[in-house]
């Protein structure tokens, strides 16, 4: 009797082994890369050209440990220790100067992903803009948002 027992535990044990389906296995996300490994290096002598009105006044949020390493909407990479963020509707490579309206900070950063996807808020910005922006303990802040001019960029190249 403790032989068909023991027999028929092991063919159990056996069979969900064998069952890939049956077993929830977390998948890890491990980033292969450094902060500075995609930083942008930015010439000292440029002078970045910012438009006179803002083009929105509205709620910033920061997204980070969870998503670092994964895939954004863009293909690349998310560095949570870049200075990028994600818009709805702008395109992909817009530099935008955002101020902190609650102490006057700015911060120059990228789009490379698509969000936020909570209501009334109008970028999601990465840890380390966060922090530049001086937010990244309370979660969201009110920021003033400008569009770097394109034209200026490309003289500077």
């Amino acid at each position: 009797m403790f032989r068909v027992a023991l027999s028929l535990i092991f063919a159990l044990s056996l069979a969900s082994l064998a069952a890939p389906g049956l077993a929830k296995v977390k998948k890890e996300v491990k980033a292969h890369f450094k902060a500075w490994d995609l930083m942008i290096p930015v010439p000292a002598d440029l002078k970045l050209e910012i438009e006179s009105a803002p083009m929105a006044v509205g709620w910033a949020s920061w997204y980070g440990p969870g998503f670092h390493g994964r895939r954004t909407a863009s293909g690349e990479r998310y560095n949570m220790h870049a200075m990028t963020c994600a818009s709805r509707d702008l395109p992909f490579g817009t530099l935008l100067e955002l101020t902190n309206l609650e102490n006057g900070q700015k911060a120059v950063v990228r789009v490379n992903d698509r969000g936020p996807f909570i209501k009334r808020r109008i970028l999601d910005l990465s840890y380390a803009a966060a922090r530049k922006l001086g937010f990244h303990r309370r979660g969201h802040t009110k920021v003033e948002v400008r569009e770097v001019a394109a034209a200026e960029l490309a003289s500077a190249e």
